[in-house]
Parts: C-alpha cells; structure tokens; sequence
C-alpha cells in the first residue's frame, strides 16, 4: 500500500500502540481496549491528529451500529488514512459473528486509504498479531491475563466485517460538514460514551484545517 509524507511514518507507529495498549490492559486488569479510530491528515505535521474510541454497546446490531458510525470521525477531520483497532475475538462475540466462541484472539489493525481506487489493494490493509492468554492475578489478586504475542501478519485487500466496510463507507462518502453539524456531533459522541483524545498541536502551525479552530479549546 502506498504512503507519503508525514502519514507514511505514522502507520507503523499506530499500529505498533494498538498492540501495546492492549497489552499494557491485559497485564493491568484483563480488559482490552474497545474499537478505536485513529485519524491521520496528510500536509500535517504531526500527520496523527487524534482518536476515537467505541462507546459501551450491546451485541448485535447496536454493537454493529456503534462501529460503523466511527467513520464520521474520519469525515469530519477530513482524513486521508485510518486506522482501526479492535480484539478480534471479543468483537466477533459482540457482533455475534459465525463461530464467534471459537475466533481467534489477536490485535486486528485496518490501514485504510482514503480512496480505494488509487489503492491496487482494495483500499485497506489488514495487519493481524495473534496472541494466546495466560490467566493470572496480581499481587492483591485481581485477576489479570498473560499475553505471547504470536508473529505478526498482513492481509492487504482482506475481508472486513460488515460493520468496519461500514465504517470506510461512511468516511469515504464526500459530506460537508457546517460548523454547528460538526459541533453537534461531537457533543453527542462525549454524551454517549465515546471517548476522544486529541494530539497537541506545535505551536504556529501553518495551514490548518478549518475543523481544527473548532477543536481549538479542547486540544
């Protein structure tokens, strides 16, 4: 898959997060992280600009619902590349996916373009790191997991589940974005539970994005 420019360094660096986050999780308390958006912007630098994490779901559609409306985080910032994280077997049981009791366990990060035609891989890129879990408990017992990490593999062009081909066609569809829309979207995600963390910018930064004065008092 092709990269350029600020983005380009950047993909290797999320994805390596994902997979330390959940590990640091599983350590701690036996929890991974939920599905999570990381918004990258070419002409930027930094090209990270932030991310957006699942809000609590049930499973089945809403779980589905939850993911799929991530992709208007990617809209909104105008971004040229995602990357989308989860743990694959926890989804699978949430989106109640075939033989979701026996999926496999691992870190799935998607690296998506943000214009599937000029991609000769469909777009999008699957990197996968499996794992296998010890159960453990800590000092004061609480229970914690062991993870090995398995080799690492990637998949470009391969098979996403509804909810994430979802999710790239909500950010893939041209929309413009008014102030008080994008305003009233972010205010309802912080209402719902999805959590957002943005990136400091370096002082006089040129060509910003107009978005990025909106989010001015809050990164």
């Amino acid at each position: 898959m092709e990269q350029t420019g600020h983005v380009a360094k950047w993909v290797d660096q999320l994805d390596d997060m994902a997979v330390e986050t959940t590990d640091a999780m599983l350590r701690a308390a036996g929890s991974v992280q939920a599905p999570t958006v990381r918004v990258l912007v070419d002409g930027l630098a930094p090209a990270f600009v932030g991310q957006l994490g699942c809000r609590p779901f049930y499973r089945g559609q809403d779980a589905h619902a939850a993911v799929a409306m991530m992709g208007l985080f990617g809209s909104m910032l105008d971004a040229s590349r995602l990357l989308i994280s989860y743990e694959h077997s926890d989804m699978a049981l949430a989106w109640q996916d075939p033989g979701a009791d026996e999926a496999p366990t691992g870190v799935v990060v998607v690296d998506a373009a943000r214009d599937p035609r000029r991609d000769p891989d469909s777009g999008h890129t699957i990197r996968w790191h499996p794992v296998r879990y010890t159960m453990s408990t800590d000092s004061q017992g609480r229970p914690s997991v062991l993870p090995t990490w398995g080799p690492p593999a990637r998949y470009p062009g391969g098979q996403l589940p509804a909810a994430l081909s979802q999710l790239l066609a909500v950010w893939r569809e041209p929309r413009p974005w008014a102030d008080e829309e994008f305003l009233r979207v972010l205010a309802g995600w912080e209402q719902t539970g999805y959590t957002m963390r943005w990136i400091e910018r370096p002082a006089g930064e040129r060509h910003q994005p107009r978005w990025m004065r909106l989010l001015a008092p809050v990164m």
